[in-house]
């Protein structure tokens, strides 16, 4: 019978080796699926925002754009017509691999990116099985509504 042997390799970390001050945001689905991987320099958040709909745009070209790694299922795209007198605009939805729950969408045909990839709000949670703050429209319970005056 041979003799079985294995390798291991033996790590150390010196005071001189730092580990990365720049943790990174991960982002889930709803469902709990991992979706996103976000650079810390770039929060979702902060990212800008389109006027259209409240997406959030993460630039794929240019000098700012964000680090990330994005883990979604492409689907094909539609025509889909914007407001009044602002034309069409083509949309490849990109959905949850596990749950199908639409989480965003390019908007360039084909499977190339485009200019940014749109992230739809309220469709991740930082937090693996929360519903987000702006997920449905909805207030989560222990969060005050803000006083409305009663109208006249």
């Amino acid at each position: 019978m041979g003799k079985v042997t294995s390798r291991a390799a033996v790590v150390s970390q010196s005071k001189d080796d730092e580990p990365d001050k720049d943790p990174l945001n991960v982002w889930y689905c709803l469902c709990g699926e991992f979706l996103l991987v976000l650079s810390s320099s770039h929060p979702l958040h902060s990212l800008p925002r389109r006027p259209m709909d409240g997406a959030y745009a993460l630039r794929n070209e240019g000098e700012k754009k964000p680090v990330y790694k994005l883990n979604t299922v492409g689907k094909d795209g539609v025509v889909v017509r914007r407001e009044v007198g602002q034309g069409f605009e083509f949309r490849r939805p990109l959905q949850c691999p596990r749950c199908s729950l639409p989480v965003g969408y390019e908007t360039k045909p084909g499977s190339a990116k485009g200019p940014a990839t749109f992230i739809l709000p309220g469709s991740m949670s930082e937090i693996q099985n929360k519903i987000p703050e702006d997920a449905f429209g909805l207030e989560l319970e222990g969060e005050e509504k803000p006083a409305t005056e009663p109208e006249a």
